[in-house]
């Protein structure tokens, strides 16, 4: 409710009169549509008009005379106090939520703006209920909290379940390539083909395995934000495809790059997937050439790797980022369809977003931001 002594015991003094003020107030208060009421200094309500009675199926007799906070809920009475003492120290307006009990003991979410006029001893008051948008944001908050333990769940799922069927799969995958070893040529062409099939499915099993983890780690970890050199990230990163680079005979050409917030394990496994990505989708007999650039945004940096393979069809921009969504066969290119959905994963975790640019119809251009916490005349580059 609106202004309150901000010391309860003050509030003990005698029950003012119905009549007071009625005359003073004039017409338009109590015929107003808004809910209005005045409340004395020492807390008790001096005037209400019909609109909040009916809304809190008052008769005037109940709520006028009455202390104020005494229908306040009990969570909320601090807080209005807090917001009286503001106005008996000299505030203008105070605006402020509180919990309000009807007639019939229910409680009712009401937005109070309340003000005092010098040289009265008295506060103005007008409330709207807000009691539904209060139960929207509740249900929306018991949502996303469901919503939450729902992921955390299923991550935690892909988690047991990927770490777990790792272990037998690395047996089954040792005894499989024994027998590739040990009887390959050996047998007739059926069985060469047979042992064929079972190791490419052992070792696509356990690509896909490694994969999953690697995806379901990304939301069990818990990344903690520090600065972190994304050049070093990506010449750790050239350096462990030296071998696919230097047998393709590709260049990847490293702009300056920035010192940003964020989990050196999690932009590692970014930066290695997209340039992964960038060697391997080229045409055949054409070296790879890609490019890592950053540009300085007003509270983000926005990295680019660009490459001049085989590019995506502006159909599919949004669809790379899905799980399994592969736009072309094992044969041509191996992999899980499983990388550019860790990669937005990983971005969108530290509040930045991922985008494949227009005109990647011939070679690619992924676009990433990352949120920085330093101002720009004090990020270190």
């Amino acid at each position: 409710m609106a202004a309150q002594c901000p010391e309860k015991t003050l509030m003990a003094t005698a029950p003012i009169t119905l009549n007071g003020g009625r005359t003073a107030t004039g017409a338009s208060f109590y015929d107003s549509l808004e809910m209005l009421c005045n409340v004395q200094f020492d807390g008790r309500v001096a005037e209400a008009n019909e609109s909040l009675l009916q809304a809190l199926g008052y008769a005037e007799s109940d709520l006028v005379g009455s202390l104020s906070l005494d229908h306040v809920h009990p969570e909320d009475q601090e807080d209005t106090l807090a917001r009286a003492a503001e106005l008996l120290a000299g505030v203008d307006i105070a605006l402020f939520e509180n919990r309000y009990r009807c007639h019939d003991g229910s409680y009712r979410w009401l937005a109070w703006s309340a003000r005092s006029e010098p040289g009265e001893a008295q506060v103005h008051c007008a409330a709207r209920d807000v009691t539904e948008s209060h139960r929207h944001r509740d249900l929306v908050d018991k949502l996303l909290a469901e919503l939450e333990r729902s992921n955390t769940d299923l991550a935690q799922f892909a988690y047991v379940a990927s770490h777990d069927l790792s272990e037998p799969l690395r047996m089954v995958s040792s005894y499989v390539q024994l027998l590739a070893d040990r009887y390959t040529g050996q047998l007739d062409a059926d069985a060469d083909e047979f042992i064929g099939y079972v190791v490419d499915g052992v070792t696509r099993m356990k690509a896909l395995i490694d994969d999953l983890l690697a995806y379901s780690r990304s939301s069990v970890d818990v990344a903690v934000r520090r600065r972190v050199d994304c050049g070093t990230l990506v010449r750790s990163a050239v350096a462990d495809l030296k071998l696919v680079i230097g047998d393709s005979g590709a260049t990847v050409e490293v702009g300056d790059l920035p010192v940003v917030d964020g989990d050196p394990g999690q932009l590692s496994l970014l930066f290695m997937n997209l340039l992964s990505n960038a060697l391997k989708f080229v045409a055949p007999d054409v070296p790879a050439r890609v490019r890592v650039n950053a540009e300085r945004w007003p509270d983000a940096w926005c990295f680019s790797i660009a490459d001049n393979g085989i590019g995506i069809a502006a159909a599919h921009r949004e669809r790379v980022f899905l799980m399994f969504k592969r736009l072309h066969g094992r044969s041509q290119y191996p992999g899980t369809g499983i990388g550019l959905a860790l990669c937005q994963k990983i971005v969108t975790h530290f509040g930045g977003r991922i985008w494949l640019a227009e005109g990647s119809e011939r070679g690619c251009e992924f676009l990433f931001t990352i949120p920085d916490l330093v101002p720009p005349n004090e990020a270190v580059t």
